[in-house]
């Protein structure tokens, strides 16, 4: 009984310091604030048709992102670590583990503009990478997600 009782006081010790800005894995130095304003502005997605969670200006920066990046610096990049070592701690290394709130990867059905858009801007308790991810590697593991579909 006790044991329990100092168990459930250490969880919510622990709960109540984490706040409303959770790293969600991300290294902690590099955490930067998730809170976005709200988009007024939905874009649609290419892929499904249905509304993208990223507004205008963020798919418009994604998009500015994938055409800086060429074949060949994206050859370069060992996408498959990348992910591994950023966003495995909460997509899994098979992107369906779904841990703080992350989602199931292999469900995914959002475009390569819309997967750079929530790597850059982060989205939720996501970290946003654009200070973390070269451009390259922005690319590279946005594709990489696309491979962890089922």
């Amino acid at each position: 009984m006790i044991r329990s009782i100092i168990i459930a006081a250490i969880v919510i010790v622990t709960l109540s310091q984490c706040g409303d800005e959770l790293s969600g894995g991300a290294p902690v130095k590099k955490v930067i604030s998730t809170k976005t304003p709200t988009a007024s502005k939905k874009s649609s997605s290419t892929k499904t048709g249905t509304a993208s969670s990223m507004n205008a200006t963020q798919v418009a920066k994604a998009l500015e992102i994938i055409a800086s990046v060429g074949d060949k610096a994206l050859q370069s990049i060992n996408a498959k670590k990348v992910f591994k070592a950023n966003c495995a701690s909460c997509h899994g290394f098979s992107g369906n583990l779904a841990i703080n709130g992350a989602k199931d990867l292999t469900k995914s059905e959002i475009s390569l503009e819309e997967a750079v858009a929530q790597v850059y801007h982060g989205r939720g308790l996501m970290t946003p990478y654009k200070d973390i991810l070269s451009a390259e590697e922005l690319v590279a593991v946005a594709k990489y997600t696309e491979t962890l579909r089922k």
